[in-house]
């Protein structure tokens, strides 16, 4: 009777050794599951963030010089404009549709949809009124195509760089109006 009452302890002993493991595998797998969802859940988040939240730019050139230097990064949030429509005075960085694989340019909003943008005498007018209240103190010497009036389009803007007489901007034709569609976001100044 020992004898099968040893056997059966030994397979009792087995039995629970064997339920041990399968929790211990099923808690492990938990665990790597756990894992799993959670980099998977960071990776989705991350790309989020930089598809449509922000993005790093760098300057390049002088033709935002006093406001922005040449060689440093801005941060873009590009989530602004996705329900908010550029307005007067934003810098954006923004990218011609033709020109994809050129880096982003940076300018500053002066003309807005409907209006009409001429440069007379150094002066920015819109709509027949100087521009009184412009951010950055300059004189512009070239008035390039907006020396004739431009009305803008539906959803076009016309940009200018704050150090104008270094910039190339919606003042000429290879930039031009641009349209809010080009606009990466508004950049964040330091």
């Amino acid at each position: 009777m020992s004898e099968r009452y040893d056997r059966l302890r030994r397979i009792r002993r087995e039995k629970r050794r064997q339920r041990r493991q399968q929790r211990s595998l099923k808690k492990t797998m938990k665990s790597a599951l756990g894992w799993f969802i959670s980099i998977l859940t960071a990776a989705i988040l991350g790309y989020g963030f930089v598809a449509f939240g922000f993005q790093t730019v760098y300057m390049v050139g002088p033709s935002m010089e006093p406001t922005l230097t040449d060689g440093e990064s801005y941060l873009v949030n590009k989530a602004v404009y996705l329900v908010t429509s550029p307005e007067r005075y934003d810098v954006v960085a923004y990218r011609i549709v033709e020109n994809q694989d050129e880096y982003y340019s940076i300018k500053r909003v002066v003309g807005l949809p409907g209006e009409t943008v001429l440069i007379q005498n150094g002066q920015v007018y819109i709509n027949g009124n100087p521009l009184a209240d412009y951010p950055v103190d300059c004189e512009i010497k070239t008035a390039g195509i907006a020396e004739s009036a431009i009305t803008l389009g539906e959803n076009e803007y016309f940009l200018l760089g704050d150090n104008p007489d270094n910039s190339q901007d919606s003042r000429f034709q290879a930039a031009g109006n641009v349209q809010k569609s080009e606009m990466l976001g508004r950049v964040k100044i330091k």
